[in-house]
């Protein structure tokens, strides 16, 4: 192995064999003005003078003979065989590197997680507002009730349903019997808390299964589905018209309200899903015609004898 002693003007070369350090020197007339070529860590092979010195005091330890002092003269740069450079990859050079790369891939492993938390959260928004929008669409700003979209849908629905059961279904239309004088009276703002707590009796008085939509204005439909009695359908009817009569606190005032229903019940083989709305609501306008906060009831046989 090779190293470097600037110390004098000669050029000295610190040589280790084994455990033993010992000095190679080129005379600067030998060297020249030519840099060396030789680096340090390289294993060489060196000719010259050698010069050995034995100690004094120790002569022989365990039959070798000591040196106290060892060096070799050499002549010109010639004298020195460079058999081995040394090579950049050592340990040191190799964890060092190991390190690097290790930290680099915790860093992208990192940024990965990182990206893909927040591509999570982008899609978890999208989702949140594409359900946000497809709710709006589907029901009412005022009620939270199913609009006339969702009507559709759900009475072809329930009428598939009811063909596979066995069972029969109804609609009931809904309208407020003195909603316009409330509106011209105390304002719209009073108008709007009445279809808000109207929405809610029709709700409590419906089964989980059914469904209640406004359809504009004070006209509600209910469609009661899963019916093994039709008759069951004027029973929630009368419910309802209870229901609606009960008064309104509105300004410090109980304003009295009432509402009219129309009944259509019938099996799914007997009504379409346009001629039960067009039933119900012409039931709607002959409890109108008698008289108002009460319900009338159109069946599939009134309808052929009509």
């Amino acid at each position: 192995m090779i190293g470097y002693d600037h110390t004098s003007s000669d050029t000295t070369l610190l040589l280790s064999s084994g455990k033993t350090l010992f000095p190679a020197i080129l005379p600067k007339s030998g060297a020249g003005q030519v840099a060396s070529p030789w680096k340090i860590g390289s294993r060489m092979q060196v000719t010259g003078i050698c010069s050995d010195q034995i100690d004094a005091q120790s002569h022989v330890r365990e039959g070798i003979a000591v040196t106290k002092s060892f060096r070799v003269l050499m002549r010109s740069p010639a004298d020195v065989v460079v058999l081995e450079r040394p090579s950049w990859w050592t340990p040191a050079h190799a964890i060092l590197l190991l390190t690097l790369a290790l930290t680099a891939t915790l860093g992208v492993l990192g940024w990965v997680v990182v990206l893909r938390r927040r591509i999570g959260q982008q899609a978890n928004l999208l989702r949140e507002s594409d359900a946000l929008f497809r709710h709006l669409a589907l029901h009412d700003a005022l009620t939270g009730l199913a609009t006339r979209l969702l009507l559709h849908d759900r009475l072809n629905f329930t009428l598939e349903s009811a063909k596979r059961r066995g069972t029969g279904l109804a609609v009931l239309m809904v309208d407020l019997d003195s909603f316009k004088e409330i509106n011209d009276s105390y304002g719209h703002a009073a108008g709007d808390e009445v279809l808000r707590i109207t929405a809610n009796r029709l709700l409590r008085c419906v089964r989980k299964e059914d469904t209640v939509d406004r359809l504009g204005g004070d006209e509600f439909v209910v469609l009661l589905a899963d019916l093994a009695n039709l008759h069951l359908a004027e029973v929630i009817a009368a419910k309802i018209v209870k229901a609606l009569a009960v008064p309104i606190p509105i300004e410090g005032l109980e304003v009295p309200v009432s509402g009219s229903v129309g009944v259509c019940a019938a099996f799914p083989d007997q009504l379409d899903s346009d001629a039960l709305l067009s039933c119900a609501d012409a039931a709607l306008y002959r409890a109108k015609a008698k008289g108002r906060g009460c319900f009338e009831t159109f069946t599939a046989d009134s309808m052929s004898a009509r």
